[in-house]
């Protein structure tokens, strides 16, 4: 347990009845997952004796705003009204702020102050049971948001450590089993996507674990950000997924479609967890650098980027047409890739951008500074493909789409053939990597800005 997790209960003004409840839980089992430090008057204190230092004596509310200030915790859980209001913070808000009500005789009175009070300023309101809840909800009293029912039947008679328990992991531990066993998981620390698939019908993958193999050495502060979509588009061959320090998710179409790269893009975006993607195949790679870029890059919006490439002597030459850095979400808004092409070589690159285009995106390159290189590393006798590429099946469906597209309307020029087959996912692998999130107040002023004056 680190300071990360420390909760402070803020009993300073508190009755008997509520130090005997903090004393619960503090002894629970509780203790074996948190870090306390309770917080009562100094009179108090000897009530707290056998807890040594996880009890500290206060004077005053001025003394219990340094203490918290000092203590530096991220939770403070209060039992009385005095001590919430010396808890509250109105220009920062250091720690996640919990109000416990124990009973119909607490219940807060209307009032603007109490509703910035209790509503705007603390992030859960704890009441032991539904009548102290229903209470509050009565005629003069304030509706307080973000309730939280401490006694729960289905529970049992350990209801309210575990709903606090709940409670607390639910704020710490955005990865976790939830109180009925269900699996959780936050992925808004991941900054871009890596979607790449492959198809290899000859005798091993290397051309994609030797790619991973490269990135799995990147610093840990990249790859934290970075989540790797792989998709096997049906490879006859048998292989192990490689075991590498990546967010990893892998998947594998069960069916062997030829030349089925739309729905292979499509199932990655559909598993990608951040907003901006690449859609690459297995031929470019990433300098750090690039990737570092592609993390902190404002939103995409609307524009649909290539890549310069590098050549050996370090010259930028054109971008790959199949290359793309977008956003996942208008990736989706625009139906993906059209699956109708898929089965036979050609055309779903070109009207994949055509149709997003026609939709009002805007391509363009990115910066110089975020390059790729072509890979010269790829044995294609042994770990590739032997499809032939051949045009005549796919031109006549792409001249019908482009016609529809020209004199039919919105909408048209697109089958809309979304993931049309089945899949296995063999990873999804989420590594536990420390990313300090940034402290961001003004980002959405931001974010307008940008769609009025973009960077690039």
């Amino acid at each position: 347990m680190t300071n990360e997790e420390l909760i402070v209960l803020s009993a300073v003004f508190a009755s008997e009845e509520k130090l005997a409840l903090i004393r619960k839980i503090v002894l629970s089992p509780l203790c074996n997952k948190y870090q306390f430090r309770v917080l009562v008057a100094k009179s108090a204190l000897k009530q707290f004796s056998d807890l040594g230092t996880t009890a500290l004596g206060i004077d005053d509310a001025r003394s219990l705003k340094r203490q918290l200030k000092s203590l530096k915790p991220s939770i403070v859980q209060t039992f009385s009204i005095n001590d919430h209001r010396a808890a509250v913070h109105f220009w920062t808000h250091p720690y996640y702020l919990l109000a416990t009500h124990l009973n119909a005789g607490q219940a807060i009175v209307s009032g603007k102050m109490n509703h910035l009070i209790y509503n705007r300023l603390t992030d859960l309101n704890l009441f032991m049971d539904r009548a102290a809840m229903d209470h509050n909800e009565q005629s003069g009293y304030l509706t307080l948001n973000c309730p939280v029912v401490l006694t729960q039947e289905q529970q049992g008679a350990d209801s309210v450590y575990n709903m606090l328990d709940h409670a607390y992991s639910s704020i710490l531990r955005p990865n976790r089993l939830d109180i009925n066993g269900n699996i959780k998981r936050d992925y808004s620390d991941l900054r871009f996507a890596y979607i790449t698939h492959f198809y290899c019908n000859q005798k091993d993958i290397s051309a994609v674990t030797r790619l991973l193999e490269r990135y799995a050495a990147y610093p840990e502060e990249v790859r934290a950000r970075v989540q790797f979509v792989i998709v096997d588009d049906g490879s006859p061959i048998e292989y192990q997924v490689p075991d590498l320090p990546l967010n990893l998710t892998w998947l594998k179409i069960d069916q062997d479609i030829r030349w089925n790269q739309a729905g292979a893009r499509n199932l990655g975006a559909v598993y990608a967890h951040a907003d901006t993607i690449m859609l690459s195949d297995l031929d470019h790679e990433l300098p750090l650098e690039s990737m570092r870029q592609l993390i902190d890059m404002p939103p995409c919006g609307k524009r649909l980027y290539k890549m310069w490439r590098k050549d050996a002597n370090g010259h930028y030459e054109k971008g790959h047409p199949n290359l793309f850095v977008m956003s996942r979400g208008r990736y989706m808004e625009c139906f993906g890739y059209d699956e109708e092409f898929a089965g036979h070589y050609g055309a779903e690159d070109y009207r994949f951008v055509k149709y997003q285009k026609a939709r009002g995106s805007l391509q363009k390159y990115l910066p110089k500074r975020i390059w790729c290189v072509e890979r010269q590393d790829i044995d294609r006798k042994r770990s590739y493909h032997s499809l032939v590429r051949d045009l005549s099946y796919n031109s006549p469906a792409d001249s019908r789409k482009r016609h529809e597209l020209a004199h039919v309307g919105n909408g048209y020029g697109h089958s809309r053939m979304f993931l049309n087959f089945t899949w296995t996912v063999l990873l999804d692998q989420q590594l536990d990597l420390p990313v300090k999130r940034p402290d961001d107040r003004c980002w959405k002023q931001r974010s307008l800005l940008r769609q009025i004056l973009p960077r690039f």
